[in-house]
């Protein structure tokens, strides 16, 4: 499954790389005075729908200590990939609990985590917010860039990239916040669209922290047009502004990810 799940992300990678071009700008990068007013415990909040259901995985940013966050986030099951390798590429960062993703250049990253095994449930919720969106970036201009993409991957079943020199991935449905595309819409990339989605769950305003809820069982059956739902075999951050205006700078948080039975 190791291999398999890390085969699937360096897909992704290179599926965008083939997809989106480069684009000029100059560097615009946030002083840490700028991120350190992203919303705090008494900021601004939108809350989405929520249901009283039972969390049976949450994970959260709100025990860093202030040692090394590289460190800090390996123990937590994540490895990095592409310009998450790079703090002078992608800066990672805790404010308020939340891990903060600044893209200071065009570039494309990935955190992932294979240590997730969710058997059984429902929903995904998550609690994020944008800081700065990618200039341009509209999957519904088919400018496939984002300040941050929570992919969730479902099973091991190995589903056709629709490009020969792509590996195949299992199932992924990726969840963005959108400057202004459509909420709720299912996206496809330039490939995988036998086996991939993406959604965009909200237009929140820069430093507006939201709460989403998201039904990824019935999404997945609707999507996929599955009978039945495989258990949720790891996640990822991504990070892609390589087809972005400004310089490709961005930045994005998120507090914590929890799925629902």
């Amino acid at each position: 499954m190791k291999g398999l799940f890390l085969g699937a992300v360096l897909a992704l990678i290179i599926s965008i790389f083939i997809a989106n071009g480069f684009s000029d700008g100059n560097n615009i990068i946030m002083t840490p005075r700028e991120l350190a007013v992203l919303a705090g415990p008494d900021g601004p909040k939108t809350q989405h729908e929520s249901t009283p259901r039972k969390v049976v995985y949450r994970l959260d940013f709100s025990d860093y200590a202030g040692d090394s966050i590289d460190e800090w986030l390996q123990s937590k099951g994540f490895k990095f990939e592409e310009a998450a390798k790079n703090r002078n590429e992608l800066g990672l960062s805790i404010q308020n609990g939340a891990l903060i993703l600044e893209a200071k250049e065009q570039l494309r990253g990935f955190l992932f985590n294979e240590s997730i095994n969710v058997e059984k449930f429902s929903k995904v919720r998550i609690e994020w917010g944008i800081i700065k969106y990618p200039e341009g970036a509209s999957y519904e201009k088919h400018v496939n860039n984002e300040a941050l993409m929570v992919y969730i991957f479902f099973g091991d079943e190995k589903i056709p990239s629709g490009h020969f020199a792509l590996p195949d991935s299992p199932y992924f449905i990726g969840l963005y916040l959108g400057k202004d595309d459509r909420i709720n819409v299912r996206y496809k990339g330039k490939h995988y669209h036998q086996g991939g989605r993406f959604v965009c769950l909200g237009n929140p305003k820069p430093y507006e922290t939201i709460t989403s809820e998201f039904d990824l069982a019935t999404a997945f059956r609707t999507y996929f047009e599955k009978d039945e739902v495989p258990n949720i075999s790891g996640i990822a951050f991504g990070v892609d502004t390589s087809a972005s205006g400004d310089g490709g700078t961005a930045a994005a948080y998120i507090r914590w990810i929890e799925f629902l039975e």
